[in-house]
């Protein structure tokens, strides 16, 4: 048996940067077998202390036990790499130490994260180590961290130097909220950003400017999405630039929570074996969010958007709830890029639907998420309406005409 502890710091807008909880996980043959949490007695006291997770990790002196069968707690979960982020380590641990790394091992992913940039307000460090919150690499290291992250997605690892601006800076940048697309934490100074790059190969289209493209049609639709701009002639290659809303004004952070991680089954905190559907984030919304009218209107407009633009990717880990000081609520959409596979499902289903609803059928829908009909409409009308602009959109987006008119006929209005 492996045990390790841990010490969990957040640096968020309603506190100065402090140790909030601590937590040890016990491992049997690289496999996580319990995670024990308890809030440091400092943290409790605090005034403007919340939970961490306000399903399963309520304020209180006591100790929180989760018995884990092939599943990770949802703070630990939330916090290791996604996909993307879990290739880069598997090259940081071959260049640093010539082994294999056990993805199934949450110590071993832990041990190799390094200090500093992360998305979200937490930080995981060995006890009595001090925290760090950094916003990212200087923007102009951009094209040496674009250069690391496209040689790791190809797995041409003994290209990467494990130094710099390589391995090091992208494995501290690995979040689980994100996906599987290279990318990398930037700043330059004033301004955060999340980078995507386009990959070498294997992109349907020019993710960078497709997506961008999509985040503008979205905000003209009412729905809350990051600022962003696309970056050309990095290394030859274009690279989105996303605002990050994890960061205040202040430099300070918010704390983030994966609606998969509220989903967690409670006797093996594995991902949730259920389908996947919208009703599931309006269910915790309209538990834990302090604005639950205005956040579910955003969910509706987001299903409706999704399937306009034929965005399948919707899964449990592209929605969060979003802490800013006053309570949770749902965060900015994120990951808005379409499909151009035909009759795919959708990763969330709606109501007994594997689809949500195409903005023309809600006329025969009725209330949504105890939203009434004309409210229903009026999101349906909006999304439409941006819709018919996507040639603008696109157009202001570098887009060329064949690929605009071909993402377009994947369109489902």
């Amino acid at each position: 048996m492996t045990r390790a502890r841990f010490d969990i710091h957040l640096d968020s807008t309603v506190t100065e940067v402090l140790q909030a909880a601590e937590c040890v996980i016990e491992e049997e043959e690289g496999l996580v077998r319990r995670v024990d949490f308890r809030y440091t007695p400092g943290y409790v006291e605090n005034p403007s202390a919340f939970p961490l997770d306000p399903k399963r990790l309520t304020l209180g002196h006591g100790e929180t036990r989760f018995a884990c069968a092939g599943g990770l707690p949802g703070f630990v979960d939330d916090y290791l790499p996604d996909a993307w982020g879990r290739k880069v380590l598997t090259a940081l641990a071959w260049h640093r130490h010539g082994k294999r790394l056990n993805l199934n091992s949450a110590i071993d992913l832990l041990a190799l994260i390094p200090p500093g940039s992360r998305i979200g307000a937490l930080c995981f460090t060995p006890v009595g180590d001090a925290a760090r919150f950094e916003p990212g690499v200087p923007i102009s290291a951009l094209a040496e961290a674009e250069r690391a992250a496209v040689q790791v997605d190809a797995l041409d690892w003994e290209s990467v130097e494990p130094n710099e601006v390589g391995l090091t800076h992208l494995a501290a940048a690995a979040s689980s909220v994100g996906g599987a697309r290279p990318k990398s934490l930037v700043t330059d100074g004033e301004t955060h950003y999340l980078a995507k790059f386009n990959r070498l190969s294997g992109d349907p289209y020019n993710n960078a400017r497709v997506e961008i493209a999509c985040l503008e049609m979205a905000r003209a639709a009412g729905l809350d999405v990051a600022q962003g701009r696309v970056v050309e002639g990095v290394n030859g290659r274009e690279v989105l630039l996303l605002e990050r809303f994890d960061i205040a004004a202040d430099g300070h952070r918010h704390h983030l929570v994966t609606v998969n991680a509220l989903l967690k089954e409670k006797s093996s905190q594995r991902d949730s074996g259920l389908p996947f559907r919208y009703d599931d984030v309006a269910e915790s919304l309209s538990r834990y969010s302090v604005a639950i009218k205005t956040d579910l209107e955003q969910l509706v407009r987001l299903a409706l958007f999704n399937r306009v633009i034929n965005n399948t990717d919707d899964h449990a880990r592209n929605f969060s709830l979003i802490h800013r000081g006053d309570g949770y609520r749902l965060s900015p959409a994120y990951d808005l890029v379409p499909s151009l596979a035909v009759g795919e499902y959708h990763a969330a289903a709606f109501g007994y639907d594997p689809r949500p609803p195409r903005p023309s059928e809600v006329p025969r829908i009725g209330k949504v998420f105890g939203l009434s009909k004309p409210r229903i409409h009026a999101c349906a009308e909006e999304v439409l309406t941006a819709l018919d602009g996507w040639p603008r959109f696109a157009d202001e987006a570098g887009l060329g005409e064949s690929e605009s008119k071909r993402i377009a006929d994947r369109f489902n209005p």
